[in-house]
């Protein structure tokens, strides 16, 4: 884990250099690691994400170019591990160690294998930040017990038919026989964060965290909570800390011009939101976000404009009604303003 959701009322410090006064005729050594990206079949697809982690701590993070080829500078003598965490491909960590009294280079070959596609359907479809997308349902089936994997398949099917107490119940027995089984855990919160007990849902999704915390949607689900709750500081961390592992998720930068625009950085606020539609033109409450930060920017025309983006998108949406009624004060009220001049 990069740093406890605990000690987020600081900067996360992802690791800290003490520096002694150097003594004569010594020097550092530093040193680099070099690595190449194979795919076990198929043709490479291009860039990937990599990271470089000092004892659990990310230092630093890099993306390939297009052969696989990538490389970290500047590196002092230690055990490092380079970490993947990419949807098309099985994780990755691997451990590389640099010892520059002997090498100033460490060269890393690392094979790719691409997941197996999956049947059927996915996690059921959860409260904005929740991720229904957690984790490969074939990958959790090799490696959790028989009988949590059943009475978590209970609870989504609980789910599907909006039994909301059952489904938790089965959520709860799934992990009292595997603690780890975090697509448990993901749900659970999931469904905590739908009752509005935003105390039992974090600590669902820090669980999450703390048992696979190179996944990125946990920490987006943890900021969520942290922007519901109003603690906009820690929500930033979390948020950044979701964006640093996927740089391109549209939910994350949702989250983060969400929390601009709670926190009065208007500028900051619209280009996220953005962004965020960039990557998925049909995340509706986008448009909402911008609304709102539309209107205590008082821009009216803006803001009708962002309300026929949303319903066009959503139409059915729990918010529909309410943005039709906004929609229809703001169109009076700028004709109103069209007459008077």
């Amino acid at each position: 884990m990069l740093c406890s959701r605990r000690n987020l009322i600081l900067p996360c410090l992802v690791f800290l250099l003490i520096v002694s006064p150097a003594l004569p005729a010594q020097q550092t050594s530093v040193g680099s690691i070099i690595g190449e990206l194979h795919l076990s079949r198929g043709d490479f697809p291009g860039r990937i994400f990599v990271e470089l982690q000092l004892r659990s701590a990310t230092i630093a993070s890099v993306y390939s170019d297009d052969q696989g080829k990538f490389g970290f500078t500047g590196l002092g003598s230690n055990p490092y591990h380079v970490v993947i965490h990419d949807e098309r491909f099985y994780p990755v960590d691997q451990l590389v160690a640099l010892d520059t009294s002997v090498s100033p280079m460490s060269i890393v070959q690392i094979s790719l294998t691409a997941r197996e596609p999956v049947k059927g359907e996915p996690l059921p479809n959860r409260e904005q930040g929740s991720n229904p997308y957690l984790i490969d349902p074939a990958e959790y089936r090799r490696h959790f017990p028989r009988n949590a994997i059943k009475e978590f398949d209970k609870g989504v099917e609980a789910d599907k038919n909006h039994k909301h107490d059952e489904a938790i119940q089965h959520y709860q027995k799934s992990i009292f026989v595997a603690p780890d089984f975090y697509p448990a855990h993901n749900n659970l919160g999931s469904d905590y964060l739908s009752d509005g007990d935003f105390k039992a849902a974090e600590a669902e999704f820090e669980q999450v965290i703390k048992v696979s915390p190179g996944d990125a949607a946990a920490y987006f689900n943890l900021g969520n909570v942290l922007l519901l709750t109003h603690r906009y500081e820690q929500a930033g961390y979390a948020i950044r800390d979701g964006l640093q592992k996927q740089p391109n998720s549209a939910l994350g930068f949702f989250l983060l011009g969400s929390l601009f625009q709670r926190t009065n950085h208007g500028p900051e606020g619209e280009k996220n939101l953005r962004r965020a539609l960039d990557l998925d033109p049909t995340l509706a409450k986008a448009h909402l976000a911008l609304v709102n930060l539309y209107l205590q920017q008082r821009r009216s025309a803006d803001s009708i404009s962002e309300l026929k983006e949303f319903l066009k998108a959503a139409p059915n949406d729990a918010f529909a009604p309410k943005a039709r009624e906004v929609l229809k004060k703001l169109e009076s009220q700028s004709a109103l303003n069209a007459q008077s001049h």
